[in-house]
């Protein structure tokens, strides 16, 4: 029973679903909505989050990887709370609002918990 390497071969497989849905989803959304400057947008942008993320999982340590972590959060609460108000052309005040104290806050935990967690 060895348990050296058990879990890389399941992360992998379970990398690979991940884009293969991302893949799909992206054709199925090309395909119903035709192509317009958001989605040539928005899909290239996810997909380079999504290799952000998986450079961050596995080639950082920490504690670069949890300020890298909090980077990542701080852009897709960005994009969610900051972008896509201005993209469907509603205010986007309180999303800027929660974005800065999100990030703010996120930024501020991953600090005091690296200045104070052994590594």
């Amino acid at each position: 029973m060895s348990v050296e390497g058990s879990s890389r071969p399941a992360l992998s497989r379970i990398r690979q679903l991940i884009w293969l849905t991302v893949a799909v989803v992206a054709a199925v959304h090309l395909l119903r909505q035709g192509f317009d400057v958001f989605s040539l947008a928005l899909i290239p942008t996810l997909v380079a989050l999504g290799f952000a993320v998986q450079y961050v999982e596995t080639r950082t340590v920490r504690p670069r990887r949890n300020y890298l972590r909090a980077a990542l959060m701080s852009t897709v609460l960005g994009l969610v709370l900051v972008a896509a108000p201005l993209v469907m052309g509603s205010g986007f005040a309180v999303g800027l609002i929660l974005w800065g104290g999100f990030s703010a806050a996120g930024f501020a935990w991953v600090h005091f918990y690296e200045r104070t967690e052994p590594l």
